[in-house]
Protein backbone atom coordinates (compact mmCIF):
# COMPACT_ATOMS: atom_id res chain seq x y z
CA UNK A 1 0.00 0.00 0.00
CA UNK A 2 1.31 3.46 -0.85
CA UNK A 3 1.99 6.07 1.81
CA UNK A 4 -0.76 8.26 0.38
CA UNK A 5 -3.37 5.50 0.61
CA UNK A 6 -2.26 4.49 4.08
CA UNK A 7 -2.44 8.05 5.39
CA UNK A 8 -5.80 8.67 3.75
CA UNK A 9 -7.24 5.43 5.11
CA UNK A 10 -6.17 6.30 8.66
CA UNK A 11 -7.21 9.93 8.30
CA UNK A 12 -10.75 8.99 7.28
CA UNK A 13 -11.12 6.89 10.44
CA UNK A 14 -10.35 9.84 12.69
CA UNK A 15 -12.99 12.19 14.10
CA UNK A 16 -13.34 15.50 12.27
CA UNK A 17 -11.51 17.46 14.99
CA UNK A 18 -8.49 15.14 14.74
CA UNK A 19 -8.57 15.41 10.94
CA UNK A 20 -8.30 19.19 11.33
CA UNK A 21 -5.29 18.72 13.64
CA UNK A 22 -3.63 16.52 11.02
CA UNK A 23 -4.31 19.14 8.35
CA UNK A 24 -2.82 21.89 10.56
CA UNK A 25 0.26 19.73 11.14
CA UNK A 26 0.70 19.03 7.43
CA UNK A 27 0.24 22.74 6.66
CA UNK A 28 2.96 23.68 9.15
CA UNK A 29 5.36 21.16 7.59
CA UNK A 30 4.52 22.47 4.13
CA UNK A 31 5.16 26.10 5.18
CA UNK A 32 8.57 25.18 6.62
CA UNK A 33 9.45 23.26 3.46
CA UNK A 34 8.31 26.14 1.24
CA UNK A 35 10.29 28.72 3.27
CA UNK A 36 13.49 26.66 3.07
CA UNK A 37 13.00 26.16 -0.66
CA UNK A 38 12.41 29.89 -1.18
CA UNK A 39 15.58 30.77 0.76
CA UNK A 40 17.65 28.40 -1.37
CA UNK A 41 16.14 29.79 -4.57
CA UNK A 42 16.90 33.33 -3.41
CA UNK A 43 20.62 32.59 -3.07
CA UNK A 44 22.80 33.65 -5.99
CA UNK A 45 26.22 32.47 -7.06
CA UNK A 46 29.37 34.36 -6.09
CA UNK A 47 29.91 35.24 -9.74
CA UNK A 48 26.41 36.70 -10.09
CA UNK A 49 26.86 38.61 -6.84
CA UNK A 50 30.15 40.08 -8.12
CA UNK A 51 28.50 41.04 -11.43
CA UNK A 52 25.64 42.84 -9.66
CA UNK A 53 28.07 44.72 -7.42
CA UNK A 54 30.13 45.77 -10.45
CA UNK A 55 27.02 47.15 -12.16
CA UNK A 56 25.99 49.02 -9.01
CA UNK A 57 29.50 50.44 -8.64
CA UNK A 58 29.41 51.60 -12.27
CA UNK A 59 26.06 53.33 -11.74
CA UNK A 60 27.34 54.98 -8.55
CA UNK A 61 30.45 56.18 -10.39
CA UNK A 62 28.28 57.76 -13.08
CA UNK A 63 26.21 59.66 -10.54
CA UNK A 64 29.32 60.98 -8.79
CA UNK A 65 30.95 62.21 -11.99
CA UNK A 66 28.00 64.08 -13.48
CA UNK A 67 25.88 66.86 -12.10
CA UNK A 68 26.48 69.53 -9.51
CA UNK A 69 26.70 68.66 -5.84
CA UNK A 70 23.34 69.03 -4.14
CA UNK A 71 22.63 69.36 -0.45
CA UNK A 72 19.49 68.55 1.46
CA UNK A 73 19.12 72.24 2.23
CA UNK A 74 18.94 73.06 -1.47
CA UNK A 75 16.26 70.42 -1.81
CA UNK A 76 14.29 71.80 1.13
CA UNK A 77 14.54 75.37 -0.21
CA UNK A 78 13.25 74.16 -3.55
CA UNK A 79 10.29 72.38 -1.96
CA UNK A 80 9.41 74.81 0.82
CA UNK A 81 11.02 78.10 -0.17
CA UNK A 82 13.46 80.13 1.90
CA UNK A 83 12.62 80.25 5.58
Amino acid sequence: MSIEKSVLEKLLKLPLEKQKEVLDFVDSIWRKHRDVKTEKEAEISKGEHARILAVLDAVAALSVETGPPVSNRDHDRYLYGSQ
